[in-house]
């Protein structure tokens, strides 16, 4: 039995299934954070599976990785760790700074603080002379939008160092990039109240679909598992709603897409670990869109599983311990599977949320849950953080299985209060939600 040291976490997605992979392998954790009530959900009582898991938890200031290390080690002297993790985008530096200082192994690439940056890679990728959309770094408004009148409209903009789709804005003209440039400049913090990096990239506008990569470098080696498709909602804002694997490509589409993966990753030094890398098919090719040097999230690594047989959570455990994993494929009796989430459609007071009886009848869906938001309100959606819940379908023929999970979770929708109404009736309204709300959606199926 191995002894993991896990610093933070996502909350959602990954974050959940991961705590219980390491138990299932027959290892432990210590998990560390900083703020304990960032993994409590005010709607239920709830212990958050990373809490729950674990053998111990320790508090430490996690954003400050010096500290961190001398706390550690003194606790390594005790607890004997065996390897560093993390599920978390924002804590992946600080894991391999964690695991050199310590001298322990750790399921991310001696290159993994270049990954992380997205205009890092961008660059890599253009000194390795491979396909790349326009793009510009920039600091100053006025220097941003010199470079966005060469790139020309429309263009994206992103923050270097941020994930979940937050702050990635899709922009037509100069008063939309205005408005995307101050957005940033008032968050100066990451949502782990990390210092951010104080620069903005602007992109080409891809046209395309869009799919990821999921592929496995052990010693330098890379193997690919496969390519996932990707759905996108909510623009100008770039929420992902929906994924299938594997995705329906042709055999020279997705040639062509594993091959410039290959070779981004080389571009960018990436030597061990799992990643997950974006693209965009568009007429002129493939073009990268971004590196993740760490599963997909949004539960990809579930959808793999239940087609492929690998367990792309199990092999991060191995890697964290500086072992191969195992990526041998067996027949799991399922062509395709897929996931799509509940994205609201707007913010607003929610009175109920119907049609999730429909779920559990539905042959072709194999897990589903939805939160208990009747009789509380929901943010207007900007970002991945915005979902309601999900479905996950599989299809044990074909390529079919996106479209049984959109078609089930079609018959779910959001009834809001009219804001139209006056507040005798508003009140009335939010009393009649709260008494219905511990009765509807309070549990997850199976």
């Amino acid at each position: 039995m191995a002894h993991l040291l896990m610093i933070e976490s996502w909350v959602g997605g990954t974050g959940r299934i991961f705590p219980p992979a390491i138990g299932r392998l027959g290892h432990r954790y210590t998990f560390v954070t900083r703020n304990r009530g960032h993994y409590r959900d005010a709607r239920s009582q709830e212990i958050h599976p990373v809490i729950d898991h674990a053998d111990h938890v320790l508090t430490a200031e996690t954003n400050d990785v010096p500290a961190l290390i001398e706390f550690l080690r003194a606790q390594h002297a005790i607890l004997k760790f065996d390897g560093v993790v993390t599920i978390c985008d924002y804590y992946i530096d600080t894991v391999a700074q964690v695991a050199q200082a310590l001298g322990l192994p750790q399921a991310f690439s001696a290159n993994v603080v270049m990954e992380r940056r997205k205009d890092r890679v961008r660059e890599a990728i253009e000194r390795a002379g491979l396909p790349n959309p326009k793009f510009a770094v920039t600091r100053s408004w006025d220097e941003t939008r010199s470079e966005a009148q060469r790139i020309g409209y429309p263009l994206i903009v992103k923050p270097t160092d941020l994930a979940s789709s937050a702050f990635v804005r899709l922009i037509h003209d100069e008063e939309e990039l205005c408005a995307a440039f101050d957005a940033l400049e008032q968050f100066p913090r990451n949502f782990r109240e990390q210092a951010r990096v104080p620069l903005l990239l602007l992109e080409e506008y891809l046209c395309g679909e869009e799919f990821s990569v999921e592929a496995c470098t052990y010693r330098g080696r890379t193997t690919v598992i496969g390519i996932t498709d990707k759905s996108l909602t909510g623009f100008p804002y770039f929420i992902e709603d929906g994924h299938m694997f594997p995705a329906r490509l042709n055999p020279a589409d997705a040639a062509a897409i594993e091959a410039l993966v290959l070779g981004a990753l080389e571009a960018v030094g990436h030597d061990h670990g799992i990643s997950h890398t974006e693209v965009k098919l568009t007429a002129d090719g493939p073009r990268v869109v971004e590196i993740n040097p760490r599963p997909g999230g949004n539960y990809i690594a579930e959808l793999i599983q239940r087609v492929t047989g690998i367990d792309l959570l199990d092999a991060q455990i191995e890697l964290a311990l500086g072992r191969e994993p195992d990526l041998g494929r067996v027949d799991t009796g399922i062509a395709s599977a897929a996931i799509k989430f509940l994205v609201p459609p707007r913010g607003g007071y929610v009175l109920a949320m119907d049609g999730a009886a429909s779920l559990e009848a539905d042959p072709n869906i194999e897990r589903w849950s939805l939160s208990a938001v009747a009789g509380s309100e929901v943010a207007a959606p900007i970002d991945n953080a915005c979902y309601l819940g999900h479905v996950i379908a599989v299809d044990r023929v074909g390529g079919q299985a996106r479209g049984y999970a959109e078609r089930a979770l079609a018959e779910v929708t959001l009834r809001y209060a009219d804001t139209s109404a006056g507040p005798d009736t508003q009140a009335d309204d939010r009393e009649e939600a709260r008494t219905r709300a511990a009765a509807e959606l309070a549990s997850t199926a199976a």
